[in-house]
């Protein structure tokens, strides 16, 4: 699919491997360990509707991962974020019959494996756009999570968030999958409140994607568990270098008015650095009131 695999690529293709640095600190037991650093910024400069030209960064991160073996053969990773605003830990240990992961990065199973097959921007691509969708991420706090080793091609994903003031202990289960050329997602979080006054949510999505003679083909749907929801398709090829994409969404608000979206993208992949444009736009139902129109230059730059 056309849309994050932008941002995997880059890193993947930029890890400064150091474990000869490492092996002149460490024991000689630990030597096999090693430590990768990587960065990443992805920007957008936007004309919306005549509101004038923003800039602004979804993403500029250092990215550090530690990984070892233990002295039981569970393999090690710990993986730092450091971000404008802050920073994110995350501890794995592989058992051999799954991963254990501790720390925010595991928040949510949900928030994890709900990305959109339908979207192809560079910057931004998520998961619902329009309805009010809540995937569990940011009432988890620190989760604790299992990843099961692929069955039939299909990964589980399970995740159990901390209690807080205002919200029972998150609960998150997700898996993702490839069945007949079909890469298949699913997932549902609950989220229950102590206070009576908000009521309690289970959102849910579902994702399909697939490829067929050089068009990636894809379908969403996003059930926020409180009157509102959202489909999506999307369509995306490769043309003279360029790879192209539409996306469709249509969202179903409950009380407030409907509202539909297109978008077009064309992106251009020059090895570290990414670069797209968008045109985006959106109606609401039954009024002009809403309505927009904008275009975005995309850049996503990788080390």
């Amino acid at each position: 699919m056309i849309n994050l695999s932008y941002e995997r690529k880059i890193m993947n293709r930029s890890k400064i491997i150091t474990a000869t640095a490492l092996a002149t600190v460490m024991t000689a037991g630990a030597a096999q360990a090693e430590m990768s650093l990587g960065g990443l910024i992805k920007g957008q400069i936007t004309d919306n509707d005549g509101g004038g030209i923003t800039q602004g960064y979804s993403t500029d991160s250092i990215y550090v991962s530690y990984s070892d073996t233990l002295d039981n053969g569970m393999g090690l990773s710990l993986n730092y974020s450091i971000y404008g605003t802050g920073h994110i830990t995350n501890l794995s240990i592989d058992t051999g019959m799954g991963t254990v992961g501790l720390g925010a990065g595991n928040d949510s199973a949900v928030d994890k494996m709900d990305g959109s097959p339908a979207c192809h921007q560079i910057v931004g691509c998520g998961s619902s756009e329009l309805a009010t969708y809540n995937d569990g991420d940011t009432v988890s706090g620190q989760s604790v999570g299992y990843t099961s080793p692929a069955i039939n091609g299909f990964t589980v994903k399970v995740t159990r968030g901390m209690e807080s003031a205002t919200v029972e202990p998150v609960v998150s289960i997700a898996t993702k999958g490839t069945i007949m050329g079909a890469t298949i997602g699913a997932g549902v979080s609950s989220i229950d409140y102590k206070s009576n006054a908000t009521a309690d949510i289970d959102p849910s999505f579902v994702t399909v994607g697939y490829s067929l003679a050089g068009l990636s083909l894809g379908y969403a749907a996003y059930d926020g568990d409180n009157g509102t929801d959202e489909t999506q398709f999307g369509i995306g090829t490769s043309m003279g270098g360029f790879d192209l994409g539409a996306t469709f969404a249509d969202a179903d608000m409950g009380s407030a008015a409907d509202k539909d979206l297109m978008r077009l993208s064309i992106n251009k992949g020059m090895g570290a650095a990414t670069f797209g444009i968008d045109y985006t736009e959106t109606d609401v139902a039954g009024t002009n009131t809403g309505d927009s129109d904008r275009f975005d230059f995309n850049y996503v730059v990788g080390f």
